[in-house]
């Protein structure tokens, strides 16, 4: 099964002041925002998330690294996590905003979240 690192989603107080200072990055681009909850950049071949802390729950990391894998993967690639001793938060769902994730925290309580676009199986 084949997985990437896609990219890392900081955890910050304020999504519009933190767009504006990452797209003033050369070649940086804004790939998508909803208001002042959540933006995608592209910087390189790296996308970089910026997701608004009210949004979370309390207490947690400053960010979240995201490993993708092909839509019809993420069940399995969740029990080969599981089968390692990764124990996640959760099995998979559909999210709203076009993925199904399931997430597992490291060893020192930073978020990871396992994804796959759904729209690949259409």
């Amino acid at each position: 099964m084949r997985t990437s690192l896609e990219g890392l989603t900081l955890h910050v107080a304020s999504v519009e002041r933190s767009r504006d200072f990452y797209l003033a990055i050369p070649g940086a681009q804004l790939l998508h925002e909803r208001g002042d909850q959540f933006a995608l950049l592209q910087i390189g071949r790296t996308k970089l998330g910026l997701l608004n802390r009210r949004v979370l729950r309390a207490g947690g990391p400053g960010f979240h690294m995201e490993i993708s894998t092909s839509a019809t993967g993420v069940d399995d690639l969740y029990e080969q996590v599981r089968a390692a001793g990764i124990e996640p938060e959760g099995p998979p769902r559909n999210r709203s905003w076009g993925e199904r994730t399931f997430h597992a925290t490291d060893p020192d309580g930073n978020l990871v979240e396992f994804d796959s676009r759904l729209e690949e199986t259409a």
